[in-house]
């Protein structure tokens, strides 16, 4: 993670602001969202997601998961068609020891070097939500050892360090296993491979089309959704005996990575792989959920 990001007590300190309800409707049996903040990506081509909302993450090392890919500034930017996306790259990369930009990997290959460049960007310090609906419709990329994720941790975070701060992972993809998509929680006692998790198959690849993967969260309940279909539910009950940590703000984090634990072996032929986004939406569920950070990066998302 990228150090010295911004605590939400210094947000608080320069002024940051918060939008949306944090009491349910009266109970009637219907639901009602409300879009409060959102991101469409139209316009202009090769232009860099808002600074006002996203940071980055940058650099190699395997990011804990021995993955093979170093994180630069430069491998996510918009496409300029009509419909409009971010576009996530992961290019192949072949080091020269001497550049500025070399990046070691934990990976067998000459010097470490990692094997490819991509980014991961993040909402630390700027925005953040808490309940609510948050969905993205994303095009996966192809080919085996490609990782695609549309995730969140928690707020206080890197003060808390994960796994106690809190991992939503709204999204996770493997190239090698094109037609699944994993959603997971982590926490204290339940991370890694004990991770709350569960899957959802189509029946074609997630990378063939577009789709829309959500999560609908309240106090002590999370579920997932791949087109509205429900395919996994979270409560306290489902960590036992551990701690549930998922009733506070979270911030968005979107990545391409190549290889590691989680995705398993890249295909030796691969030399890219893109995942568009088409947007980001977040939502109020009866008036439960909102959404805070700075002026910014409310500002750019507002409807």
């Amino acid at each position: 993670m990228k150090k010295n990001i911004m605590r939400l007590a210094a947000l608080a300190a320069i002024g940051a602001l918060a939008f949306g309800i944090g009491a349910p409707s009266a109970a009637t049996g219907a639901t009602t969202k409300k879009l409060v903040w959102a991101l469409e990506f139209k316009g202009k081509a090769n232009v860099k997601p808002s600074s006002s909302v996203f940071s980055y993450d940058v650099g190699g090392g395997g990011w804990g998961n021995l993955e093979h890919q170093a994180y630069v500034d430069t491998n996510v930017k918009t496409d300029g068609v009509s419909q409009g996306n971010l576009v996530f790259t992961a290019s192949k990369y072949e080091p020269n020891i001497n550049e500025d930009i070399y990046y070691e990997c934990p990976i067998n290959t000459v010097g470490s070097a990692c094997e490819f460049l991509s980014s991961r960007i993040h909402t630390k310090g700027k925005l953040a939500f808490q309940y609510g609906r948050l969905e993205a419709r994303i095009k996966n990329p192809k080919g085996d050892g490609t990782w695609p994720a549309f995730w969140m941790l928690g707020n206080d975070f890197p003060g808390n360090q994960w796994p106690n701060s809190g991992e939503i992972d709204i999204m996770e993809g493997k190239g090698a296993n094109p037609w699944t998509v994993w959603g997971t929680v982590h926490g204290p006692g339940y991370f890694g491979g004990d991770g709350i998790t569960n899957t959802w198959s189509l029946d074609k690849p997630l990378s063939s089309t577009y789709n829309v993967y959500a999560i609908e969260w309240f106090p002590n309940k999370i579920n997932w959704y791949i087109n509205n279909k429900l395919f996994h539910t979270v409560t306290p009950k489902s960590v036992g005996t551990n701690k549930w940590v998922f009733n506070k703000p979270f911030f968005l984090i979107l990545n391409l990575a190549m290889g590691g634990r989680f995705t398993g072996d890249l295909d030796p032929d691969l030399t890219s792989a893109k995942m568009y986004v088409d947007y980001i939406r977040y939502y109020t569920i009866n008036g439960q959920g909102k959404v805070t950070g700075t002026a910014a990066a409310i500002k750019a998302g507002k409807p």
